[in-house]
């Protein structure tokens, strides 16, 4: 299969949504990720360029500097069961997390957190990619290293995770245009520089010395935010007016961190009046997916916005919603909240994860006239909430108020 263009959040949030338990693996040229889910919550993911050091950051970034020390005496020739048929990244991991529990350097909590950075580490990285392979295999498990200490607990919610990290890569696409991963090593061209006055910047010319003086020894925007005990990607904060003044620069990253993925460039969104334009010159029909269990329901939407303005399409399984919503891109949604299996809330959550729908209009339509579950659909990221039983007048009022912006005279 050859590598293609593809949305990770698209992927995951079809994987969630359909509770389905298995492993997903992409690549990418020589990086491999296996994202393991259990009825679409997430169990751990791995990837084939995490290393040791990797995994003493994650000890170093926890405060467990005697668990760091413990690892340089880890017997390099250990041998672990069923290591020849795990990738090479996941036997050094484990053979690296056992060890360390052997040693009582690792308590139970301890040990889930340090899983937890491992999986959240290399699912941002999933996240930035732009172009994989992917395949799914049904009912894989999660390593038997990892179902040791989790049971059968989920490690993590997918919706706040995607959305946490989503947050995180816009900050990363924050700092500077140039700065695009933490393994980039920093430096200064000419320690004259270090007084040079730089708009936005908040080092001091004597914090800035004592920086050169680490940067000159090729550490990394990561290795440097452990030797600062500070989070990374405060410290690229800081560096990037620096960055884009030419104060700083940056080498790449070193093998075998030239292979991960880079935060990918913000896409250039078209202004308000640059999409009403278009809409007029296109004669524009908008889109519109309602999701809701009763076709009854859903037959009286389609009657009340039957207008030539808008092109509905029904869903009645929200199971099958999300790959329906991705394939379309509507303008709006119609989402009802009470739907077995999945709920409109977590299905709300989940399309927001994504960047495709950060500004698109959900509004839940719903028989709940609770102060809770307004607020409940706010939370979720919810744009407005519609009680049922509805007009025709009422309906299109709702739907109207959100499109008017684009609407063609």
């Amino acid at each position: 299969m050859e590598t293609t263009k593809f949305d990770p959040y698209q992927l995951l949030t079809e994987l969630s949504t359909s509770q389905a338990s298995g492993v997903l693996k992409a690549s990418n040229g020589k990086s491999i990720w296996h994202i393991y889910l259990k009825e679409g919550e997430l169990q751990y993911v791995d990837c084939s360029v995490q290393t040791l050091a990797q995994l003493s950051y994650f000890l170093c970034r926890q405060g467990l500097e005697p668990a760091f020390n413990a690892l340089k005496e880890m017997p390099p020739q250990q041998k672990i069961d069923g290591a020849s048929t795990a990738t090479k990244a996941q036997g050094l991991i484990q053979r690296s997390m056992l060890w360390l529990q052997e040693q009582q350097m690792l308590n139970e909590i301890q040990a889930r957190q340090i899983i937890e950075d491992i999986t959240q580490d290399a699912l941002e990285t999933f996240l930035w990619l732009r172009q994989a392979k992917a395949v799914w295999e049904n009912g894989v498990t999660s390593p038997e290293w990892v179902t040791q200490v989790l049971g059968a607990t989920p490690l993590m919610e997918l919706v706040d995770t995607v959305r946490f990290l989503k947050h995180r890569m816009k900050s990363w696409q924050s700092c500077c245009k140039d700065i695009c991963s933490p393994y980039q090593r920093p430096y200064l061209l000419d320690f004259q520089h270090i007084s040079k006055p730089v708009a936005g910047g908040k080092l001091s010319p004597e914090a800035l010395t004592k920086l050169a003086q680490l940067m000159s020894r090729g550490f990394s925007i990561r290795q440097l935010s452990v030797l600062l005990k500070q989070d990374e990607l405060h410290i690229a904060q800081l560096f990037g007016p620096y960055v884009e003044q030419q104060v700083i620069f940056l080498r790449n990253p070193q093998p075998p961190f030239d292979q991960l993925p880079r935060v990918p460039a913000i896409p250039k969104i078209p202004s308000v009046a640059q999409a009403a334009q278009a809409a007029q010159d296109a004669n524009r029909t908008f889109k519109i997916v309602c999701i809701d269990d009763s076709p009854t329901i859903l037959s009286e939407i389609e009657r009340c916005l039957g207008n030539t303005r808008y092109e509905v399409t029904t869903v009645d399984d929200p199971i099958q919603a999300s790959s329906v919503i991705f394939r379309i891109k509507p303008d709006l949604i119609l989402l009802d909240i009470t739907m077995p299996k999945i709920n409109g809330y977590r299905l709300c959550s989940l399309l927001r994860s994504s960047a495709v729908f950060d500004e698109t209009p959900i509004i839940m339509v719903t028989g709940n006239t609770g102060l809770i579950d307004k607020a409940r659909a706010k939370l979720a990221g919810a744009t407005d909430y519609f009680t049922k039983p509805f007009t025709q007048k009422g309906l299109m009022a709702m739907v109207e108020k959100y499109l008017t912006q684009v609407m063609p005279a």
